[in-house]
């Protein structure tokens, strides 16, 4: 039992038993651009959340598809989720170009008016992006409908457009969305289970071919500022050991969660499939050599700049974890996956021979976050939760 649930709990000690709490539900601002989606309905929600569109995303040109004010069962879990560094390095006989990309350039999608922007079930094609259809080598398909046999410009979303498709089995809801940086369109998705896991995904795409001869790497940087049932007492942690200054390093084998300290759970931070493909400074120019940052929150903090230059390539870590305290404090964990694109003979293997090309083929990263511990579970009509399982 928590001490933030006590405190919930004072007016209603003579209704409930004192291992109970007062589910919560988000409020979103259409000032602020946020939408709120709840699944499987507003009447009975498992999930509830805010989401905002790449052009009205936070911090230095936008974080691309923003998740605000996540709640699970009535808790909240996620008080933001984002992905505010994003970058794009190329390697040729001179170095290559790189830079940081931008993330607040809205971009269409191929998606059933039913999901547009509000929870719905696909009847006849799912949400696809430039990310989903790019599987050649060389072809890249330009804007929405991406040449896809049978699409037209009218199965495209208004630019900014947002994909919320009921998963089949009422096994969850999934939210897809594209933006744009010059030639290259990246898929955001984000998947929520009913067991309170999210699946988190992001894809690199190539719209028009440019840099089709270079080999290169895409780098992005998630932000999970999970507030555990409320901003305090949460720890960011390794191997299940709580962490008491912050940290930037690489993840190896170890397993980073993040908890409350009080609430007993948290999640997981489980890598995808892909994500330890291509490991942090691959391309040896010392541009990326962190896979994970823990910092501790402090408002307006979305990357390791306070501006987007286009040609800062190096994301400078120390600027975000400088040691300070995060022991049982407002905290946030950064996340960084990458994919290369590579073209024949411009890629060396360890083992001889050249990476084969597939600078066109999209690849997708991303971790799922796992719960972890005992979350507080529903208890009779009140909409109150109490410690333990179901």
């Amino acid at each position: 039992m928590t001490a933030k649930f006590i405190a919930r709990l004072l007016p209603f000690a003579g209704l409930l038993c004192m291992n109970s709490a007062m589910a919560l539900s988000p409020t979103c601002s259409l000032a602020a651009g946020e939408n709120k989606v709840s699944w499987p309905s507003a009447a009975n929600p498992t999930w509830e959340m805010c989401w905002v569109k790449p052009s009205q995303s936070s911090g230095p040109r936008g974080s691309g598809l923003e998740l605000r004010n996540v709640h699970f069962r009535g808790v909240l879990v996620i008080k933001r989720a984002h992905s505010p560094m994003l970058f794009a390095e190329y390697r040729d006989a001179a170095g290559g170009n790189c830079y940081r990309d931008w993330k607040d350039e809205d971009s269409a999608i191929i998606a059933e008016p039913a999901v547009r922007n509000v929870l719905g079930t696909p009847v006849n094609f799912t949400a696809k992006t430039s990310c989903d259809v790019s599987n050649l080598p060389t072809t890249s398909y330009g804007a929405c409908p991406f040449q896809q046999a049978g699409r037209t410009a009218a199965d495209c979303t208004p630019v900014g457009g947002v994909a919320i498709e009921n998963l089949p089995g009422n096994m969850g809801f999934r939210l897809t969305n594209q933006y744009t940086a010059g030639w290259y369109k990246y898929t955001a998705r984000y998947e929520f289970q009913p067991n309170g896991n999210i699946d988190t995904k992001f894809g690199f795409g190539n719209s028009d071919g440019t840099y089709n001869n270079v080999t290169h790497w895409h780098q992005n940087y998630w932000r999970f500022d999970f507030d555990i049932e409320g901003a305090s007492n949460d720890s960011i942690n390794i191997d299940n050991a709580p962490q008491t200054t912050e940290f930037a390093s690489v993840r190896g084998k170890s397993a980073i969660s993040v908890s409350d300290s009080y609430a007993g759970f948290g999640y997981l931070v489980a890598p995808g499939a892909n994500d330890n493909t291509y490991p942090a400074n691959q391309s040896n120019r010392n541009f990326h050599t962190v896979d994970v940052i823990a910092t501790l929150y402090k408002p307006t903090e979305y990357a390791d700049r306070t501006n987007n230059m286009l040609s800062d390539c190096a994301m400078n870590s120390s600027v975000l974890a400088n040691s300070e305290n995060i022991d049982r404090k407002d905290v946030v964990l950064y996340y960084r996956a990458s994919v290369r694109d590579s073209t024949a003979n411009n890629w060396a293997l360890p083992g001889g021979g050249f990476a084969p090309q597939d600078s066109m083929v999209c690849k997708t990263v991303g971790p799922t976050l796992q719960m972890a511990g005992t979350f507080p579970v529903p208890d009779g009509d009140f909409r109150f939760f109490k410690d333990g399982v179901e």
